[in-house]
C-alpha cells in the first residue's frame, strides 16, 4: 500500500523518471568502479616495476644512497597500500640492509653530461 501512495504522490511519470535515474546512477557506479579497479591495477603494476628495477640495481651495486632509500621508501609504501605482494617487500627489506653510500653517479646521466659537454665545446669553438 505504501508504494501505491508514493506513486500517487509523485505520479507515474515521476516514478518512471526516478526509476530510470536510479538505474542510470547504478550503471555509472559500476562503470566508475571498474575504471577505478583498472587504474589501481595499473598503479600497482607501475610501482611493482619500479621496486624491481630500482631495488635490483641497488642490490647488484651493493650500496644505496640516502636519497635512493628515501625514494624507494615512498615507492614501497604506495605499493604496500595498494595491496602489493611479499616479493616487493623482500626487495625493499634487502635494500634497507644495504650499506649507505655517498653519491654514486648515474652511468646513463654521466653519458648525457659528456655529450652535453661535447656540444658545448663545439659551440664555443
Amino acid at each position: 500500500m505504501a508504494i501505491k501512495e508514493f506513486f500517487d504522490e509523485i505520479g507515474w511519470f515521476g516514478a518512471l523518471i526516478l526509476g530510470l535515474t536510479g538505474t542510470s546512477i547504478l550503471g555509472w557506479i559500476k562503470v566508475w568502479s571498474g575504471q577505478f579497479k583498472l587504474l589501481k591495477n595499473a598503479s600497482l603494476a607501475t610501482l611493482h616495476s619500479q621496486l624491481y628495477e630500482k631495488g635490483g640495481r641497488y642490490i647488484v651495486r651493493g650500496a644505496i644512497t640516502l636519497s635512493e632509500l628515501d625514494d624507494l621508501e615512498y615507492t614501497w609504501q604506495a605499493y604496500k597500500c595498494l595491496g602489493g605482494n611479499g616479493t616487493g617487500e623482500k626487495i625493499y627489506q634487502k635494500c634497507r640492509e644495504l650499506p649507505i653510500s655517498d653519491y654514486v653517479p648515474n652511468k646513463a646521466f654521466k653519458e648525457v653530461e659528456d655529450i652535453a659537454a661535447e656540444h658545448e665545446a663545439k659551440r664555443n669553438a
